[in-house]
Formats: C-alpha cells, structure tokens, sequence
C-alpha cells in the first residue's frame, strides 16, 4: 500500500475513531475493561505506513485528553497511553508488515509487549505518586483483560477484511 494521500486519509479516519470510542463506551462505564482506543491504534499499525501509525498512536490518546479530559494528565494516564500507542501502532507494523507474521502472532506479542510496558509504567508512577505499588500496578494490568480477549478474537479477521477493501480501492482508483 503505497498511495500515501489515502493512508493519510485512513490515518485521519483511525484517529477520528480513536476520539469517538472511547466516548462511547466510557459513557456507559466500560472504557478502562474494553479499551476502546486501542482497537484504531492497533489497526493502524496493522494497515498503514509506520509514520502515519505511530502518529496516530500518539495523537489519539493526546487529542482525546485535549479535548475530552479523557485520558487525563494527572493522575498521568495520557502521557503513559501515548507511550502504550507508539507500541501498539509500531508492533504490529514490524511484525506483521515488516517481518510478516501471522496477524494474531503479532497481535498477541504486541499486546503482551504493552501489557509489560503498562506494568512498568504503572509501577514507576505509582511509587512517584505515593500510591501502592502492587495494586496499582496489577490492577492497571488486569482490568483491561477483557478488552485484549475481545481484540484477540474481532481484530485478525477485521485485518483480513479491511486489506482486501483497501487492496480493492486502491487499485480501482487513480493516483492524486
């Protein structure tokens, strides 16, 4: 997929979904369990070139603070999300476009790398901020388990789904 004008146009539709989710399910309490913007992060790094992922990965979590409060600043979920988004838009571009992995191989290793990453992350702060370490950090981890399960299920066939839609519009269209 090399059209950039239409990755960048994809790019803008995965960041505009990961404003709108998260709204969505936050406003009925089941944010922090299902992790809704992960799921456009994620994809991203499946579907498109690795800058445009990786900005998307961080610009999602930045613009939802900015303009929702959600995540917020302090405690500092949103610079530690923005963190989580490098990883979860850049893993799945190396392993599955660059090293060409099976998508729910990469998924899984992307997902344990960010669980990792959120485990750290969440110890660091929580002794920074005077918070119990261990609750802290394991809660952080646990609670989104039902997300990843949903995101392990949904996402490699949605993968599949949407290269044969973009295969197909790309080579239907002319360049720009």
């Amino acid at each position: 997929m090399n059209n950039r004008p239409w990755m960048i146009i994809l790019g803008s539709f995965f960041l505009v979904l990961a404003l709108t989710i998260p709204i969505l399910f936050h406003s009925l309490g089941l944010g922090s369990s299902f992790l809704p913007m992960f799921y456009p992060l994620v994809l991203s790094g499946f579907l498109l070139p690795l800058p445009i992922a990786m900005a998307v990965g961080v610009l999602g979590p930045l613009l939802s603070s900015l303009l929702t409060g959600m995540p917020p600043f302090y405690p500092p979920v949103a610079p530690v999300m923005m963190v989580e988004g490098l990883i979860l838009s850049s893993g799945p571009f190396l392993l599955y476009q660059r090293w060409h992995q099976k998508s729910r191989l990469s998924l899984v290793i992307t997902l344990v790398l960010d669980r990792a990453l959120l485990l750290g992350l969440a110890w660091l702060l929580s002794g920074w901020l005077k918070l119990p370490r261990a609750f802290i950090s394991i809660s952080s981890v646990v609670r989104g388990l039902p997300g990843i399960l949903v995101m392990v299920i949904v996402i490699p066939p949605l993968i599949k789904q949407l290269e044969q839609q973009i295969k197909m519009h790309l080579s239907t269209t002319s360049d720009w």
